[in-house]
């Protein structure tokens, strides 16, 4: 694989959501707490203050199992909740995801924010024609809810998600089927994403060129080393995501 400093001809370019388009942490974080406290009002307010932290840090690795296809997306979320009431000391840690989700989803919508460098990199690789897609770990009615709220509805080209794939990332083919549907040949597409395994590096294992997108720019230097080492570009804003930058030609 070339490494980002060469010159390289891109046509598309395939993006993360969560974390990379869209503040979904901090959402998350805020819904998870404002659920705990209602679903689970006297437990410890020390814990309750951090209950969407826990939630959206998933311990129990549900996530991962949704991502491998070995649970529902409605598993998934009902084996989180079921995660966080045990944590909070209910004496039966299982709730009605109907409950849960009557408590999160307003405050998760409401939080939800585009980050401000969004916008006008979608555009101006629009404006440049360059192909934009979404490739999304998560479900495709929970995707579309997102992009509703933030206004991406109808942006990127193509969006794939978890369930519409069948598979989601690093697995190879998530990538490859995201760069067949947004017709662009996986060498000359770039993914760009936060999560380090997930995104970048199952990009470039998928043949594609690839970005880390590292907002707070909080890095250990050998880690920056060997990521750009294997052909990644470090990023801590969308704003270098232009034609002409990156040390790629995005046309």
């Amino acid at each position: 694989m070339a490494h980002p400093a060469e010159d390289v001809l891109i046509d598309g370019v395939l993006f993360d959501l969560d974390d990379t388009l869209i503040d979904t942490a901090a959402a998350m974080h805020l819904a998870g707490a404002a659920a705990a406290a209602v679903l689970w009002p006297d437990a410890d307010p020390q814990r309750l203050a951090i209950a969407g932290v826990r939630f959206r840090s998933d311990p129990g690795g549900f996530f991962g199992a949704y991502t491998r296809g070995e649970l529902t997306f409605a598993a998934m979320r009902a084996a989180r909740i079921a995660d966080l009431g045990a944590w909070l000391g209910a004496a039966d840690g299982q709730v009605a995801r109907a409950a849960f989700d009557a408590a999160y989803e307003p405050a998760f919508v409401a939080a939800l924010q585009t980050f401000k460098d969004a916008p006008a990199c979608l555009t101006a690789l629009q404006d440049n024609g360059i192909r934009i897609g979404l490739l999304t770990n998560s479900g495709a009615d929970y995707t579309a809810a997102k992009l509703r709220h933030t206004s991406l509805a109808g942006v990127t080209d193509v969006v794939c998600t978890r369930d519409t794939l069948g598979f989601g990332k690093p697995d190879a083919r998530a990538f490859h089927e995201a760069c067949r549907q947004l017709g662009t040949d996986p060498a000359r597409t770039l993914h760009i994403g936060d999560e380090l395994h997930a995104d970048p590096l199952g990009a470039v294992g998928a043949g594609l060129r690839a970005a880390w997108l590292v907002r707070d720019g909080a890095l250990d230097e050998s880690v920056r080393a060997e990521v750009t080492r294997r052909g990644i570009a470090v990023i801590d804003t969308l704003e270098v995501v232009r034609p002409g930058r990156l040390g790629m030609r995005l046309s």
